[in-house]
Order: structure tokens, then sequence, then C-alpha cells
């Protein structure tokens, strides 16, 4: 169980503390918390002034308040274990729970509100505590006041603003998402002013935010108008950064788009033209260069080069405010696959049939319909999705953000995205939107997560492919042998390139792919003998480095073995463990 102290790293731990030339009589408390004192010396300085501990300093700031600017749980445990004053205001009429919400220690705000803080207190904005969290950008402090303390998110300040146009002003994309998901903030509800969120976004360009934003809501909030008569693309046309310009481009599309009332499609035709781009473009490849005759293989051979550099070098998202997942790779993979499939049955299976290959394609057949089938089920099965939070492992209860703030588990494990205490070796795959259990990786070729449900099936399906690679290049070789049974090596390859040049880069390419993927098998099969997922740092850089690699050789069999089952594998660490027990 994480004690309250080293669930949260304690700031001052990296401060100096020489306490030579320190006066602990003439210092305030405030001023030595402020100044960044380490806790031992703060503790000097309370009690050689117990009665300066609710003693303000600049703008009216206590101890409470810059401890809770500070973020370190010790230090305000202190201050209140020795009576500061919880509900004491600065000059701006904040009070140190606002700060804390600020600075997005739920640990700090459980401490301040069990101290006796007052949740509606207002500043001199009108601002709550829920506001200062807002402010601060952190979904655990927001998910605890909404959960332990059923605080709502449609709280307004003087100005008339939600915790949502608050977050909107610094683009804190995390709790923007989560005060609009399962409804808990209305995008359309408009401030004083008559700005709407998408307003406050559009006036520091926050692309991200207002995707964000128009996805929750519809198009049509970039044409409402404030109490100036300003839309949410005038503010974006007045802009004078570059951001603003280009934002005001992709909002201006959709606001005139054929369905306004609804949320954007997103980049559709970049999704599907960089799905299908690597399949088109290398037909295009193919079909020009055979009309070229004695340079067409010289055509074929560098654009083809050209396509694998651009395809390598594309980035994990669309280059696009949406950030969608980007699926170059996986058009890349099916037009490797696709392309060879129909070279083999139209050059090079003709050919050999049916002297050579008859009895090869009693293997072949079933092999591509197992490699079919399980490509279909790595698109679009589910990996392992982890919808429930992990269970407390005495009395089985779920945990809940509470027992974070009460130190029975890290708060590293709480996903602010699916709101849920993560079991172990679940994590959350941002390009997937979804936590994954035993996580392995995300796949680009697949444009899917590895997890407990697919993994197997990914491992086999990398035999199978790689076994399917072997065999085409195989049958090439024949192919290309049997039209020049007198050349040698070096002469045939010369030979091919340019009459059978499609032949010759799909062999290079299936050459490469197998090798790379017998790369991954045993790099998968490394992880898998241990019990462990590739998600999990096995270098020597891990300070259980050791331990993790004590796993014997007849261990590591059983392992992969009970992987390929179906059955459960077991780590170092659970292995050590049970033989103990």
């Amino acid at each position: 169980m994480a004690s309250p102290t080293n669930m949260f790293a304690p700031f001052a731990s990296n401060v100096n503390k020489n306490s030579v030339g320190v006066n602990f009589l003439t210092t305030k408390v405030v001023d030595a918390i402020q100044n960044n004192w380490v806790y031992e010396q703060i503790v000097q300085v309370i009690q050689a002034q117990p009665d300066g501990i609710n003693e303000k300093g600049w703008h009216g700031f206590t101890a409470l308040h810059r401890a809770a600017l500070r973020g370190d749980p010790a230090i305000i445990a202190l201050l209140l274990e020795h009576g500061a004053d919880v509900n004491l205001i600065n000059d701006y009429g904040e009070t140190p729970l606002m700060y804390a919400c600020k600075r997005g220690n739920p640990q700090n705000v459980d401490l301040f509100l069990e101290a006796g803080s007052n949740l509606d207190t207002e500043d001199h904005q009108g601002r709550k505590p829920v506001h200062h969290a807002a402010a601060g950008g952190s979904v655990h402090t927001l998910h605890y006041l909404e959960q332990v303390h059923g605080i709502t998110f449609d709280e307004r300040d003087k100005h008339g603003q939600t915790p949502l146009h608050v977050t909107c002003y610094q683009g804190f994309q995390d709790a923007v998402k989560y005060l609009l998901r399962k409804g808990r903030s209305d995008v359309k509800l408009p401030d004083s002013h008559g700005n709407l969120p998408i307003h406050i976004a559009c006036l520091n360009a926050l692309s991200e935010t207002c995707w964000t934003l128009l996805e929750i809501g519809s198009c049509q909030t970039l044409l409402i108008k404030n109490k100036e008569g300003k839309t949410a693309l005038d503010v974006l046309r007045e802009g004078r950064g570059m951001s603003h310009q280009y934002l005001f481009k992709e909002m201006d599309y959709w606001a005139h788009s054929k369905a306004p009332h609804l949320p954007p499609k997103g980049p559709l035709l970049s999704w599907y033209t960089l799905l299908l781009g690597p399949f088109v473009y290398f037909a295009l490849i193919i079909a020009v260069g055979s009309q070229l005759r004695q340079y067409g293989g010289v055509f074929m051979a560098v654009f083809t080069a050209v396509l694998v550099f651009l395809v390598s070098n594309q980035q994990h998202r669309i280059s696009h405010i949406s950030r969608w997942a980007n699926p170059v790779q996986a058009g890349a993979f099916f037009a490797g696959i696709s392309h060879t499939a129909i070279c083999y049955f139209y050059k090079v299976l003709p050919v050999l049939w049916p002297e050579t290959v008859n009895l090869s394609l009693l293997i072949l057949i079933p092999l591509a319909f197992i490699m079919v089938t399980l490509y279909y089920r790595l698109i679009t099965g589910d990996p392992g999705t982890c919808k429930t939070s992990q269970r407390h492992s005495q009395d089985g209860s779920v945990l809940t953000i509470k027992d974070i703030v009460k130190g029975r588990c890290k708060i590293d494990i709480f996903c602010v995205h699916c709101e849920i205490i993560r079991p172990a070796g679940t994590k959350h795959c941002r390009l997937c939107h979804r936590c994954v259990s035993n996580l392995d990786h995300h796949c680009l070729f697949i444009v899917n997560c590895v997890g407990e449900r697919n993994h197997r099936s990914f491992i086999i399906f990398l035999c199978v492919t790689s076994l399917a690679h072997l065999v085409f290049i195989f049958h090439s070789y024949l192919f290309l042998t049997s039209l020049y049974p007198d050349a040698d090596l070096w002469p045939l390859l010369v030979q091919t390139f340019y009459d059978q040049t499609w032949v010759l880069i799909l062999c290079f390419l299936n050459t490469y792919t197998v090798i790379w993927e017998m790369f991954l098998i045993q790099y998968q099969l490394q992880y898998i003998s241990r019990g462990l997922t590739t998600a999990y740092d096995i270098s020597r850089r891990n300070p259980n480095y050791a331990q993790i690699m004590e796993v014997s050789f007849h261990d590591r069999l059983r392992n992969i073995k009970n992987f390929l089952l179906g059955r459960r594998t077991k780590s170092a660490f659970e292995l050590r463990k049970s033989r103990i027990v």
C-alpha cells in the first residue's frame, strides 16, 4: 500500500538541505515554503514560530496557500497538524483548496476537504474550486470532485463561464474530453458575453480542442454569434497568427458543409487515400513500367524504392487536426499481400502448372485460407478491451478514485480516458482510444491493438504469412529458372530485371518482409517465454532486469507452449512466488 508521502513525489526532496546561515526565528513560515525550503527546515521554523502558522505574506497568501501551490502532501499535512486555517482567503478571495485543485493533486484536495474546506466558496471572480480544477486541467481532480463529492460541472462564475469554458482557455485536451464525456457539460452553453467554449478555443487557435468540441456538438456551433455579433469563425478570421489562419480554413469548410447540423465526418478522403494509395500507386508503377520496354525495369525499381521510402517515413497520425491514426502501413501490408497473390496466380502459377506446383497447392490453398481468416479477425476483432476497474486484492471490491487519494493504489494506474483503475497488465492505447488487457502493442499493419484476446492469433498469423512469403519466393525462383534454364545467378538477375521486373521486385520485397517477420517472431517469443508483453521494458536499463531474465529454459518452453494453447503464462516473479508457496 502506498503511503500518502510517497504516492506523490515530494517537491521539496530536490532542494538543498544545508541549514547553514538560516535563521528560523525571523523567517516566516509562508516565506520558507515559498522559497522551497525542505520539510525538516519548515518543521524547525514552525517550532520556532508556532503562532505564525496563519501569518500572511505577499497578496495575502498564507503558508497553506503556498503549500497547496507547491503540491507536497507532507508539508500540507504538517501545517494542518499545527492548526493552519483552511478557509483563510488571499487578496483575490482564493482559499488554499482552490490552489490545491489548480495544482491537480487529488490527495491534497482530499486533505483540505477532510480538514473542513468549503467546496462552495467563491473567489472575487465568482469561481469555485471546480473552476480552479478545470484551470489546472487535472482529470484526476475533476473526477475526484464528481465521484466523491457529487460536484456538477454547470457551475458559473461572475462571467457566466463553466469549467468547460475555463479549460478551453488552456486547451487541456484530456480535461476537455472528460468534461464533454457522459454529458457532463453542455458544449452550446454560452457565458455572459455569449461566448461558447468554441469561441474561446478559437481565440487561442487550439485546433485539437476545436475539433473535440465539434465532434461532441455540431458544425453549426461555428456559426453561433456572441453578444458582439461574432461567430467562432469571425474570431479565427481576426486572429493574426498563422495557426489562426490555418484553423480558419479547416473550420470554414466544416461550417459550410452539406450537413452542418451534424458533427464533422473527419478527413475521410485523406484516410482512404493513405489506405489504398500503396496498392494503387504500385499498380500504376507496374502498368506504366510494362509499357516502357527496355527502360521499364529501371522505372519500376526507382519508383518502387520511392514508394517504400515514402511509406516508411509516415507518422503514426494523419497530418490533420483530428489526429486520426495513419492507415498507410496497413495499406502497404495489404498492397504487398494482394500484389503478391495477383502476381503469383497471373504470372507464376500458369508457367509452373501442373508439373511443378500441383502438390504445393494442396498446402498453399489451406495456408492462404488460414492467413486471410486470421487477417480478418485481427483487423475486426476485439483485442481485449477492458471496461472495468481493478478489484481490491483483499475484499474484491472495485477500486475507485477514492482508493487513490487514500493511498491504496497508485495514481498513475488511473486511466483519464476510460475512467477506470487499470488492472495489472492493462494499458491505454491512444490510437484505438481504449484500455486493452495485457496490451502488447498497437500494430500499424492491422490498424488494431494486439492484446489478451488476439495475441496468439497475431503470432500464428506472422508464422503463416512468413511461410506464404517463402512459398512465393521459392516458386518465383522456379518460374525464373524455367524461363532462363541455362543462365547463372547473376545473368539471371540481370535478365529478369529487364524482362520480369514485377516478379523480381516482389521477390525482393517478400524476402525483406520474411526476414523482418522472423526477427519480429523471435522478439515476441523472447517476451512470451518470460510471461511478459512487449509493453514491458526488459532492457538492461530496467532496475529489475536480473529478476525478469531469471527464467529457466524449461519454464520458457512451458510458457511458449501454454501461450500457444491459450493458457496463462507466468513471469519470473510469479514463478518464484509459486515455488515459495
